[in-house]
């Protein structure tokens, strides 16, 4: 692995979340990444997270970007090795090595990989596949598949392996569409993951939500905050930009600050 100088580290944080390196073929991160990145650092938890499903990185290496604790840290965990391998470039350009590790384990099989100790991560984050397998358009490539269907593990997994590596009254979060939100809730409540706060995300002021921020407690108590709607866009046609409301909840989005689909 490179060892990065200063100044290529600081160009790296100030351009992120561009210039990250993604596999040929494989999933490709998007906002919602990012999204999830900028609702964990919102959280108070305690500073040893895991990102299940991390793909090159972007929401665990954006949550310590953004983390307000200097001595947080990262585990990355991935089934495919690709992504592991990416994940790891991205740390070290970042100069992320020593506060985030990329670990190649199936979810599912995660009580038996003796890397992953049970109840020894404060905070755990994720952005699962939102689709079921029998629904929806199929993305070419098994990796791209993997990422969007529930084909290889999906809530119900990530819920059961957070709720393994987190601590009592740890914080488990996750961005999932807000059609699936029946889904969500009963995964985590099956593993006594007790949600504490949804913020629904809009395409636009006065629209329904398309995906959902949620975080739970392990082991919490009664009683759940319910946010605003956060509205991504204002605007129409050429003239649709980021609201400032957006990009002061996840600065990160202004890589992309133009219409939808663009940049």
């Amino acid at each position: 692995m490179p060892e990065y100088g200063d100044d290529a580290v600081q160009a790296a944080r100030q351009a992120f979340p561009r210039g990250l390196v993604q596999p040929e073929g494989g999933f490709r991160f998007g906002s919602d990444a990012l999204l999830l990145a900028a609702f964990v650092a919102s959280l108070a938890a305690g500073p040893r997270a895991a990102d299940l499903g991390t793909g090159c990185g972007a929401a665990g290496l954006g949550y310590l970007l953004a983390a307000a604790n200097p001595a947080a840290t990262c585990l990355g965990l991935d089934r495919d090795p690709n992504m592991i391998r990416a994940a790891g470039q991205n740390a070290a350009s970042l100069g992320l090595s020593e506060r985030f590790t990329a670990l190649a384990v199936d979810l599912r099989g995660i009580r038996e990989d003796v890397r992953c100790l049970p109840e020894s991560r404060d905070l755990v984050l994720c952005n699962p596949p939102y689709r079921d397998p029998a629904s929806g358009r199929r993305p070419p490539g098994p990796a791209r598949e993997a990422a969007r269907f529930e084909t290889d593990g999906g809530m119900v997994d990530f819920a059961a392996a957070g709720s393994y590596l987190l601590a009592n009254k740890g914080i488990f979060a996750c961005i999932h569409l807000a059609e699936r939100l029946p889904l969500v809730f009963a995964a985590l409540a099956d593993r006594r993951l007790v949600v504490k706060r949804v913020l629904p995300v809009s395409p636009r002021a006065g629209a329904p939500a398309r995906q959902v921020l949620v975080a739970a407690r392990k082991n919490g108590g009664p009683g759940m905050i319910l946010d605003a709607p956060l509205a991504l866009y204002a605007g129409t046609g050429a003239q649709t930009r980021l609201t400032e409301a957006a990009l002061a909840f996840c600065p990160f989005l202004a890589c992309n600050a133009g219409p939808p689909g663009q940049g």
